[in-house]
């Protein structure tokens, strides 16, 4: 014959199971939201780097543009040089009568490390126009 069991006695190890599952969802949520707070900070860089792009096309050569380009890398490392357009006016124009240089940032995509939900956020494209300048940077400190 069996010696009846205790109500307590079943009961035991049922606190670490519902703390493991309900441990295991709210990791994913804190996780969750600090992945959208990275997406808001990616989303906001990408207009800070559209904005300092274009400040810097617009006093430096034109041959610089690979420099504008990595500056705006440093400011936003997940940029690619591909998702990065510089758009100057004609050669033949001054900088009163010209059109505005155009810094913009197109293509570009953002994925979120949730765990189990694989999603990939697609920015939208940015871009910063400003009258041209001087657009010679022979005696400026900021395009070394």
């Amino acid at each position: 014959m069996r010696a009846p069991v205790s109500a307590r006695h079943r009961q035991r190890g049922v606190a670490s199971v519902e703390f493991a599952l309900v441990s295991i969802l709210f990791l994913a949520m804190v996780i969750a939201v600090v992945e959208f707070g990275r997406l808001a900070y990616v989303y906001t860089t990408s207009v800070e780097a559209t904005r300092l792009g274009a400040r810097m096309a617009v006093v430096c050569s034109k041959g610089d543009a690979a420099l504008v380009k990595a500056k705006m890398r440093a400011l936003l490392p997940l940029l690619q040089s591909e998702n990065i357009d510089i758009t100057y006016p004609a050669a033949s124009c001054s900088a009163a009568s010209c059109d505005p240089v155009t810094v913009s940032i197109q293509n570009f995509s953002f994925d979120a490390a949730i765990p189990l939900v694989p999603l990939r956020f697609t920015i939208p494209a940015y871009s910063t126009s400003l009258p041209a300048e001087s657009l010679d940077s022979s005696d400026n400190p900021l395009c070394v």
